[in-house]
């Protein structure tokens, strides 16, 4: 399949070169490839840089008029993307934010009352804890100290 659409586009292009190349002999070089009476009104070549410069500003016009009709349809196409812009912002992205805003809000609230709930009576635990043990350390330890207050000055 591959090799038959290889041959017709070499066919379909070598077409295309014949007839531009027999254009381009009948028109500049006087070639008559096909007959005068087969074509009687055909188009001829331009003989002089007037008509040439005729055809270059029909041809420049046309392309300027193409230009401004895309400029027009770009222009509303952006005109409409910006109010699309604009209505998805007002219909969606507004709520979204106010969800989010929200579900923050929860996600605070359920960070205060676990640091109230759960850290907290941790954080007393573990304070009457420490007050204990430093409490026994104390009393443990205070023979020691009298012992080394005494003991430790020498003269």
């Amino acid at each position: 399949m591959r090799f038959i659409w290889t041959v017709v586009s070499a066919a379909i292009l070598l077409l295309l070169a014949y007839l531009f190349l027999a254009w381009m002999v009948d028109g500049y070089f006087g070639g008559n490839i096909a007959p005068s009476w087969l074509e009687p009104d055909s188009w001829d070549a331009p003989d002089s840089w007037s008509e040439w410069r005729d055809i270059v500003i029909v041809i420049g016009g046309i392309f300027a008029a193409l230009a401004f009709l895309l400029l027009c349809v770009l222009i509303a196409a952006l005109v409409f993307l910006v109010f699309t812009a604009r209505r998805m912002l007002k219909e969606n992205v507004a709520p979204a934010v106010d969800s989010l805003k929200d579900s923050l809000d929860n996600v605070r609230g359920t960070t205060e009352f676990a640091g109230e709930t759960v850290v907290s009576p941790i954080i007393r635990v573990y304070s009457v804890v420490r007050g204990v043990r430093a409490g026994v350390g104390a009393v443990t330890n205070l023979p020691g100290r009298v012992r080394g207050r005494r003991g430790g000055r020498k003269r």
